[in-house]
């Protein structure tokens, strides 16, 4: 884990990579690798090809980072943070030697959640696909798919809400405070699959591409125990 995110330019590969800058994390994090599905395209010999909407924007794609917390203060939980990588390519007066505050790039830059479950959070392109935690507890789940590219949240064509509201959330650091609020603001439209629900026990883990979810499904007993897994497919 670290709390600096360092960025290089590999333009030979028989030279050492040249450091371009380094970017300050509030808290120590680990780099979150995605499957890269943005680009699968899907065989349909026998069918016409669905449309979609959504068309990914090479100059706004994401990464995450995660930490993993657990103690005194809260049960253990996954914090996530969803970083556009923009950020990246403005370095227009940026020391590759000096670290950037992360109060300088970060909020404008991030979204940051708090997650039960690092497995059923996935990124593709502009967009990260959750699955929530329904009311107070964690026993039930729903889909939540949120768009960060600059294009969705100017143009969402009531596809989704747009979400430009800054939200908080609490960090456990190392420090002596314990914990403290960060605050985070990239804009991004959300759409939430609330017409059905998932049990805990039945949900495993979640992926999307451009225009489908992906689900692994375990059928389950009335004691929880697991009987088959299964792999469900719908289209966004």
């Amino acid at each position: 884990m670290s709390d600096h995110l360092h960025l290089y330019s590999i333009e030979d590969m028989s030279q050492a990579p040249e450091l371009l800058a380094c970017f300050l994390m509030p808290i120590p994090l680990v780099l979150e690798c995605h499957l890269p599905m943005g680009d699968i395209e899907h065989s349909q010999p026998h069918m016409q090809a669905q449309p979609t909407m959504y068309t990914s924007d090479p100059a706004h794609r994401l990464i995450s980072l995660y930490a993993y917390s657990s103690g005194v203060y809260f049960p253990y939980f996954v914090q996530v943070f969803i970083i556009s990588t923009s950020i990246f390519f403005d370095l227009d007066g940026m020391a590759a030697a000096t670290p950037i505050p992360w109060e300088r790039w970060g909020p404008s830059n991030v979204r940051a959640f708090t997650h039960p479950d690092i497995g059923r959070v996935h990124i593709s392109g502009n967009r990260v696909l959750q699955a929530l935690p329904v009311g107070t507890g964690d026993s039930k789940f729903i889909l939540h798919l949120m768009d960060f590219s600059p294009l969705a949240v100017t143009n969402s064509r009531g596809l989704g809400q747009v979400v430009k509201e800054p939200s908080t959330i609490e960090v456990v650091t190392s420090g002596t405070e314990g914990k403290r609020s960060l605050t985070t603001s990239m804009p991004y439209v959300q759409v939430v699959f609330s017409n059905r629900n998932f049990k805990s026990a039945e949900l495993g883990e979640i992926w999307i591409d451009k225009d489908r979810i992906y689900m692994s499904i375990a059928d389950s007993l009335p004691d929880n125990s697991i009987t088959n897994s299964r792999l469900e497919v719908m289209d966004v």
